[in-house]
């Protein structure tokens, strides 16, 4: 199958967080086919790791790919659409896997003169759970790459240009859910009973503006709430409980763990001046993705020597347009100036490992990650491969 056709399929069967059985065994059927025999399976769930070993001392690297699909149906009339309802590659997962495993089969044909190269292929990024899940397993592989490295793409950027950023790449974020409870009355005697609701309405508003109260101006901090219920459909009584969820984003670490703190702080302190009982708790954990310079380096050298020795049609590709918003484009690569908002579980990998995360242009027009009219742009996926293969060839394993 050629790497098109692999994306098709990896997209037909698209799977979620924690349910990528299917998804897991074809990557590693495709992965044996290539000639890597060495695979590590159900690792944090249906996580995988395949290692190309040259058998020789050397660099050991790691590039990482994601299973998971969204919880989004299959809007777009496809001859390869998801099989399963309401499930769907809407963030583009599909591709990277095929990128991964696209590298896989260029290392068959160019096999590694020193050094390894494991493939890892991670269950649960949507849920920000399926890093730590795979870290933590005792049935993890005994590696330690030098560095490890990651790709997404990006709409709204012009087609195969590189992202790049040093140190903070992608915002940290976390769920949050408050619980309160009080007590009913009946509700043409509201002064008898507990009602959270005027808690609810304190804490939407000083929510939503703590970040501007205990973050310094230059710093991007948000809390977004996203869901609330009171009480029940009940006319005649009033709300007992109430239920909150919030979603908290910062660029630095220690900005997302002070608003973290202090949205708690003013859950607490609304519920007490209410005389409302109050549990809390997280989901969706994604620390800030932080990029350590030297493998960003890997990356830009990789990134110009693929720049240079492309055909015109991708070169025009990379620089369509001179600018994107203030960022600029030189030789099919954009410094970014300021973190993605959004999160990204490679943060996990590079808690604890030196290494990078960046961006492929998918097209300036091309539709949203998570919106129902995303699809995969395949043009990109050979040029993923070369930059993985280009990488390799920077940390001198051939």
């Amino acid at each position: 199958m050629d790497l098109i056709a692999i994306r098709k399929k990896l997209h037909s069967i698209a799977e979620l967080a924690h349910q990528e059985r299917k998804t897991a065994g074809f990557v590693a059927q495709l992965l044996r086919e290539s000639g890597i025999t060495d695979i590590q399976d159900n690792i944090g769930g249906q996580g995988l790791v395949a290692t190309a070993d040259s058998g020789r001392p050397g660099p050991a690297l790691l590039f990482r790919a994601e299973l998971d699909a969204l919880p989004i149906d299959e809007t777009l009339s496809l001859p390869y659409a998801s099989e399963n309802s309401n499930i769907a590659h809407k963030c583009g997962h599909d591709g990277h896997m095929t990128i991964l495993i696209g590298l896989a089969k260029k290392l068959q044909k160019k096999p590694l003169k020193r050094g390894k190269v494991h493939f890892l292929f991670q269950p649960a990024e949507e849920t920000g759970e399926g890093a730590a899940r795979m870290l933590e397993d005792p049935g993890m592989p005994d590696i330690n790459p030098d560095f490890v490295f990651a790709l997404h793409n990006l709409p709204g950027y012009p087609l195969k240009a590189v992202l790049l950023r040093n140190d903070v790449f992608a915002a940290g974020s976390a769920g949050l859910i408050i619980r309160l409870t009080g007590n009913t009355a009946h509700a043409a005697h509201p002064e008898q009973g507990r009602s959270p609701a005027q808690a609810v309405a304190t804490l939407i508003q000083k929510w939503e503006a703590l970040p501007g109260k205990v973050l310094p101006a230059d710093q991007f901090g948000l809390v977004t709430v996203i869901h609330t219920r009171i009480g029940d459909r009940a006319f005649g009584t009033t709300p007992g409980f109430a239920e909150l969820m919030a979603t908290i984003r910062a660029w630095e670490p220690g900005d997302f763990e002070k608003l973290r703190r202090e949205a708690v702080k003013i859950a607490e302190k609304t519920a007490a001046n209410e005389k409302l009982q109050i549990s809390h708790e997280w989901t969706e954990e994604f620390q800030p993705t932080c990029n350590h310079p030297d493998a960003v380096s890997l990356i830009e050298r990789a990134a110009k020597k693929r720049y240079m020795s492309g055909s015109a049609t991708a070169k025009r590709a990379a620089d369509e347009g001179e600018t994107t918003g203030s960022e600029s484009i030189e030789n099919g690569i954009i410094w970014m100036k300021e973190p993605f908002s959004w999160s990204e579980d490679f943060a996990r990998f590079t808690e604890r490992y030196p290494g990078a995360l960046f961006g492929i242009g998918a097209g300036t027009g091309h539709p949203h990650l998570h919106d129902t009219r995303y699809d995969f742009p395949d043009e990109t996926l050979e040029h993923g491969v070369h930059l993985f293969f280009g990488i390799i060839e920077e940390t001198g394993l051939f």
